[in-house]
C-alpha cells in the first residue's frame, strides 16, 4: 500500500464516491418512484404522506437494500434509485484495488470497460487513477448505449435483457456523468456502437484493465477476442456476469479453454470474476 492510498483522504474520497455511484446516500429515491410506478400502473391514487416520509413507510426495503449490498436482488428499487452503476460493493471495492495494483507495480496500459450502463465503474476506475496522480492512461467507455441487443447466437437463447428500457443509456447522458462527477477530460473516450463492430478496430494499443459486461455469450466473446492480446501482463481481466448468466461463464470458459488460459479465475461476489493475465 502506497503512502496516497493509505491516506485518511483518499480513503473517505473513494468511499463516497462508491456510495454515490450505488445511491447508497438517497435510497429511498428509489422506493418513492417504484411506488409512484405501481400507482399509475394498478390506477391507485397515491399517499402522499408515502412519497414524502418514504423512510418511514419502507423501512422493510430499506433494510433489505442495505442486506443486499452487492446487488444480488431487490433489482426494482435499486433501478429507480438511478445510480450510476448496479455492479454492488464488492465489484466496486475489487475495481478500485485492481486500479491501485495496476498504478503502483506500473503495469502499462489504458483501462475499458465494455458494457458500461450509466457509465460508473468507469468513472471509479478515472477518479481513482485521478486521485493517485496517474496522467498516462485513457479510459475507454465502450457500450452501444441503446441497451443490449437481441440474441443472435444459440447460446443466447433466452436471453431477453433487450426488452429492459432502463438498461438503454444515451451516450451523452454517460458523458454528462462523468462531467458531473468531475473525471471528464481528453483521456476518457466513448467507443459507440456494437462492440463486433467497434472493438476489432479501435485504437486502443494496451491494457492494463479488461472489464467485460456484456451479458451474452456473443458480447463476451467480442469484448474478448477484440481486446485480451492487449492485457499487459499482470494485468486484470475483469468478467461481470460470470455468476448471474450462464452464457456469459460459457463464453468464458470456451475462450479461455481456446486459448490455453491457465491463469486461475478467481469469484469477486456472487457473479463477478477475474484472473490476472501472467503472460
Amino acid at each position: 500500500m502506497t503512502t496516497a492510498t493509505a491516506s485518511s483522504v483518499y480513503t473517505a474520497y473513494t468511499e463516497l464516491l462508491k456510495r454515490s455511484l450505488m445511491n447508497e446516500l438517497n435510497p429511498e429515491n428509489g422506493l418513492r418512484i417504484s411506488y409512484l410506478l405501481e400507482c399509475m400502473d394498478t390506477s391507485t391514487p397515491y399517499d402522499l404522506d408515502r412519497v414524502i416520509n418514504a423512510t418511514s413507510h419502507e423501512q422493510g426495503k430499506l433494510d433489505a437494500l442495505a442486506a443486499d449490498p452487492n446487488g444480488q436482488g431487490n433489482y426494482r428499487e435499486r433501478i429507480f434509485g438511478f445510480p450510476f452503476t448496479m455492479i454492488g460493493r464488492a465489484r466496486l471495492d475489487h475495481l478500485q484495488r485492481c486500479v491501485e495494483t495496476v498504478i503502483e507495480e506500473g503495469v502499462p496500459g489504458d483501462m475499458l470497460e465494455a458494457g458500461v450502463w450509466r457509465g460508473g465503474a468507469v468513472i471509479l476506475m478515472k477518479a481513482v487513477a485521478d486521485a493517485l496522480g496517474d496522467t498516462g492512461r485513457r479510459f475507454w467507455v465502450a457500450d452501444s448505449f441503446r441497451g443490449v441487443p437481441p440474441p443472435t447466437l444459440e447460446q443466447d437463447a433466452g436471453v431477453d435483457l433487450y426488452r429492459d428500457p432502463c438498461l438503454a443509456v444515451p451516450v451523452e447522458f454517460v458523458r454528462a456523468h462523468f462531467e458531473r462527477f468531475g473525471v471528464l477530460d481528453d483521456r476518457v473516450e466513448f467507443l459507440e456502437g456494437l462492440f463486433a463492430d467497434t472493438l476489432p478496430t479501435a485504437p486502443v494499443e494496451q491494457l492494463s484493465v479488461l472489464r467485460a459486461d456484456g451479458d451474452l455469450y456473443e458480447s463476451t466473446m467480442d469484448v474478448l477476442v477484440s481486446l485480451y492480446d492487449k492485457v499487459s501482463p499482470g494485468g486484470f481481466v475483469i468478467i461481470d456476469d460470470y455468476g448471474a448468466l450462464e452464457c456469459c461463464a460459457r463464453a468464458t470458459e470456451d475462450f479461455r479453454r481456446e486459448r490455453g488460459i491457465t491463469d486461475p479465475i478467481e469469484r469477486i461476489d456472487w457473479t463477478g470474476a477475474f484472473w490476472r493475465k501472467s503472460g
